[in-house]
């Protein structure tokens, strides 16, 4: 904490036959030496010079106000106390500056710093490494990035395919053309934070995502088509705001807690209202994204694959959003990760989409099979995630239909 004491002497002159001294003030801290600045009268423009134990240091032309008087003298303290925090000889106003009367420090004695010259205060050395600080070296790290499993390592070995599903990508990618599900593997990839996506591809966004998924957002979208569902049109911003449309999907995620139980939940309880703590309450809806070509080369993307496979905050380039307004500005964003109800970070998990189905004036007609297969109420049973054999060398990617018709040929 910095001292004003009045040690400072401004002389108003050359020009002036007779200069007027007038007191200033000096900041008083560690290791601050006396200053004093030359302020020359009546002129415009007045020049500020500055001299530390008796070296010219700086001078500046200001114009001649009272808030740049201030303003020049508390930038020259803070020049002071940086000078003298370089000189290991330099010493505080206090320290330097004996009271009238007094030849020996206070009261007739040394000071502190007089008496045990190596008791100041140092600062630490530019680029001086830490001791005594728990600083782990390149010895400690080394074996444990060699030992390191990233998380979706560890999905890929977890569970054996679903059954009665067929693969239509390497990166645990299944269709259940009865029931009409997608099922993909993922993790989760983090449980507390700033939330714009509930689930994106490996490697993209996973620092704003609680689930980050082994296959691509193109892939995904893939396989929603596949089981029949309809996408529809991404969010727009202008000239208005109009929501994602598409057929509403149900998510699932299941995984096996700590104890090794198996969980199935909607995807909808990870997910909090930021101001109220509330659940999350609209499905999403699969509006599609688009595709984006570069101009240079030609070549076409599907604009999701960057990240936005599952969005909580809107995006036009979302595969899958919500329905309502979400602000993807970190400052107003609409939902928070709920942290209690979501398992450690790099958990394996797998994801079941359920298209909902659709409202139509057509009854439905038992007798010819019209009626709706699909059931978006009931989570799917612990069969859904099968332990994967130990004695097992066959990808995760292959389903057990795919192994017989291997065998067969």
């Amino acid at each position: 904490m910095f001292l004003l004491r009045p040690t400072i002497n401004m002389s108003f002159g050359p020009r002036e036959p007779k200069p007027r001294k007038h007191s200033g003030f000096a900041v008083v801290g560690a290791n601050l030496p006396p200053f004093h600045a030359e302020i020359p009268a009546r002129d415009r423009l007045m020049t500020f010079k500055l001299t530390i134990q008796d070296r010219p240091v700086r001078g500046i032309e200001v114009m001649k106000t009272p808030l740049a008087i201030l303003g020049i003298l508390f930038a020259f303290s803070m020049s002071a106390h940086l000078a003298s925090s370089q000189d290991p000889d330099s010493r505080s106003v206090a320290s330097t500056e004996p009271e009238a009367g007094d030849t020996n420090g206070q009261n007739g004695s040394e000071t502190p710093a007089a008496q045990n010259p190596d008791s100041l205060p140092t600062l630490p050395t530019p680029g001086q490494p830490p001791t005594g600080d728990g600083t782990a070296t390149q010895e400690e790290i080394d074996p444990i990035l060699d030992t390191y499993v990233a998380p979706g390592t560890t999905a890929r070995q977890a569970f054996a395919p679903p059954p009665n599903a067929k693969s239509i990508s390497k990166n645990h990618l299944w269709i259940d053309s009865k029931r009409k599900r997608v099922i993909l593997d993922g993790y989760v990839a983090m449980t507390d934070g700033p939330l714009e996506m509930f689930a994106c591809p490996e490697g993209t966004k996973e620092h704003e995502s609680i689930i980050g998924t082994l296959p691509g957002s193109k892939e995904v979208h893939a396989a929603l088509l596949a089981v029949g569902a309809k996408h529809g049109t991404p969010v727009e911003f202008l000239p208005r705001f109009v929501p994602a449309t598409g057929q509403r999907i149900r998510i699932w995620v299941c995984y096996r807690d700590k104890e090794g139980k198996f969980q199935a939940v909607d995807g909808r309880r990870w997910v909090k209202q930021a101001r109220t703590g509330k659940q999350m309450e609209p499905d999403w809806v699969f509006s599609g994204s688009g595709f984006w070509k570069d101009p240079a080369t030609g070549q076409e993307y599907y604009r999701a694959d960057s990240g936005d496979m599952i969005c909580v905050s809107n995006f036009n380039s979302a595969m899958m959003d919500i329905p309502v307004a979400s602000s993807a500005d970190a400052n107003d964003l609409l939902f928070l990760p709920f942290t209690s109800r979501i398992p450690p970070q790099g958990t394996p998990l797998r994801l079941v989409l359920v298209p909902i189905p659709l409202y139509t004036d057509k009854p439905a007609d038992a007798a010819q099979g019209d009626t709706p297969s699909t059931d978006t109420k009931t989570p799917p049973s612990k069969s859904i995630l099968p332990a994967r054999p130990k004695s097992t060398t066959k990808p995760a990617g292959n389903t057990s239909t795919e192994t017989k018709v291997e065998a067969r040929n």
